[in-house]
């Protein structure tokens, strides 16, 4: 069941779900279908139209060919971060640059990207 601006309704996660007993043997497969049911069905208008427009800009047989892990690096390019850049370019606020809290900010910065 879900609520829907205050009335409740049925959701078939699958076919004739509503005559499944969720049972021990199921309980993992019924799990994966709530999940999925309030990640992805809940929002399935608002993943369509954002989709619609996002393959206006650029079409979705251009896309399709890159996994998700192509695609991020393709849309935000390499993870680097150039620390000595940062350092000079952060405006502080009730800190000082070599304050303990801003160092150890860095240094995990530093740790992160090394790793």
């Amino acid at each position: 069941d879900a609520s829907e601006f205050g009335a409740n309704k049925v959701i078939e996660l699958i076919a004739s779900g509503s005559t499944i007993v969720v049972t021990n043997e199921n309980k993992h497969e019924y799990v994966r279908l709530v999940c999925q049911e309030k990640m992805i069905g809940s929002i399935r208008q608002q993943i369509n139209s954002f989709l619609e427009g996002f393959y206006t800009i650029i079409p979705k047989s251009l896309i399709s060919i890159f996994n998700e892990q192509e695609l991020e690096l393709l849309i935000s390019g390499l993870p680097d971060i150039d620390i000595e850049d940062l350092k000079a370019n952060t405006e502080y606020h009730k800190y000082r640059p070599n304050s303990l809290q801003v160092n150890i900010e860095y240094s995990f910065l530093l740790l992160e990207f090394i790793v």
